[in-house]
């Protein structure tokens, strides 16, 4: 007796779902702003009279943690997406919530700087990888301006908008929204 497979007739719709997935967009310089801005907060500090003034906890203490930031007359609170940006690991994954319900998957908090941190790898800065990746975060923070960018870096005229599409190109396949599923392995006992 034949079997009937029920997925079959969905394998075509969902082989060119993943084709066009994996497509790049046809403008990577403008996805890349666009997903630098979208991580970027907008504000540095919060607007209340509340000041910041670090502070340790009583068993801080004892390990011999001491309170680093702020200052005796106080500084003004950061808002909390600006510190996150600059204090937590390019790998921070949070967990979504809609309506009220929480997501089933956590994604990356900063899914570009996950990206860029992949793309830069191990080594020193002068190594192939992390140099295309300071020259792309170079080229967001000038807005684009990719000539200039490569330009700090000594990056030569004839050879820079072919150097940031590479770039852009190695960091389109970095790119994940969520991160890799965590395998569990089972002990040989």
């Amino acid at each position: 007796m034949r079997q009937y497979n029920r997925d079959q007739e969905y394998i075509g719709p969902h082989r060119a779902s993943l084709a066009r997935k994996a497509q790049p967009p046809k403008n990577l310089l403008a996805w890349f702003l666009e997903a630098y801005r979208a991580e970027m907060p907008s504000e540095m500090h919060t607007h209340s009279e509340d000041v910041w003034r670090d502070w340790v906890s009583g068993d801080e203490a004892d390990n011999g943690i001491k309170a680093v930031g702020g200052s005796v007359l106080g500084t003004p609170r950061y808002q909390d997406a600006f510190r996150r940006f600059i204090e937590d690991s390019p790998f921070t994954t949070e967990v979504a919530e809609y309506e009220g319900h929480k997501d089933t998957a956590s994604h990356y908090a900063f899914p570009l700087r996950a990206a860029l941190a992949r793309l830069s790898g191990r080594g020193p800065d002068t190594a192939p990888y992390p140099f295309m990746a300071r020259a792309l975060y170079r080229t967001a923070l000038r807005d684009g301006d990719y000539d200039g960018a490569c330009a700090t870096l000594g990056i030569c005229e004839p050879v820079r908008q072919v150097y940031i599409e590479e770039a852009l190109r190695r960091l389109w396949t970095k790119y994940e929204v969520e991160p890799p599923a965590r395998t569990v392995r089972e002990s040989a006992a």
